[in-house]
């Protein structure tokens, strides 16, 4: 048998936990698991297993927003190649950026970011989740400024991920990350524990759930940290 790729890396889970109603933007459903069969519980005979029942949209806890999310021309979920959601990733530390800071193209290059890459932005705005705090949500939270997407599209990144819940909470620049079909980085949004990564360059897995004709889906991102 061939020998482990990941034997000498450490594994860090970059996703949040799903849960019966947990914290969700305001125009979203609310998220709703509830035990549908339960084991010996008895309806006329014996439940003879354990299953759950979950209804959520796509976009709640960490998530992939696909292109048509924003783009009828766009692909959706299931037409994306899964290999867009693997491989080498820069973390970048972003923390000194608070309520109502922007991530900007001047932030890119003084980070060294270069054309084609993979970047994880660090904010530490998740510990406003855990546990959970409104501000989390403010539509003023650190995301990127107008001028930070163009940045990303003219030097064609792979894939930005991020610990906040936007790229754009006001929508308004977030559609020109996929106006292009045939040109588009991934967005991965919601993520945490990039603190213990931050500096770091990992490999990353952040695999999509196989939708037909989705417009977005939870991942489970996890970072494989090379042994210093």
């Amino acid at each position: 048998m061939k020998s482990d790729p990941f034997a000498n890396m450490t594994m860090v889970d970059l996703t949040f936990p799903v849960y019966d109603d947990m914290p969700i933007w305001s125009a979203e459903p609310r998220c709703i698991i509830r035990n549908w069969i339960v084991m010996d519980r008895k309806h006329g005979s014996r439940e003879p297993l354990n299953m759950k029942y979950y209804c959520m949209s796509g976009h709640q806890g960490t998530h992939t927003d696909a292109p048509f999310h924003f783009n009828y021309e766009g692909r959706k979920i299931d037409e994306i190649p899964l290999t867009r959601y693997l491989g080498w990733c820069k973390v970048l530390d972003f923390t000194e950026k608070k309520l109502g800071d922007f991530f900007t193209a001047d932030d890119f290059e003084k980070r060294g970011v270069a054309d084609g890459d993979r970047i994880l932005i660090h904010t530490g705005w998740d510990r406003y989740f855990k546990p959970f705090d409104p501000l989390y949500y403010d539509l003023n939270h650190p995301h990127f400024s107008a001028a930070g997407i163009e940045w990303i599209l003219a030097h064609k990144l792979a894939l930005v991920g991020m610990d906040v819940p936007s790229t754009d909470p006001y929508l308004i620049d977030h559609p020109k990350v996929f106006r292009d079909p045939g040109q588009y980085p991934i967005i991965l949004e919601l993520m945490t524990n990039l603190d213990k990564i931050v500096g770091r360059e990992v490999y990353l897995m952040a695999l999509p759930m196989h939708l037909k004709d989705g417009d977005g889906s939870w991942v489970r991102a996890v970072a494989f940290v090379p042994q210093s």
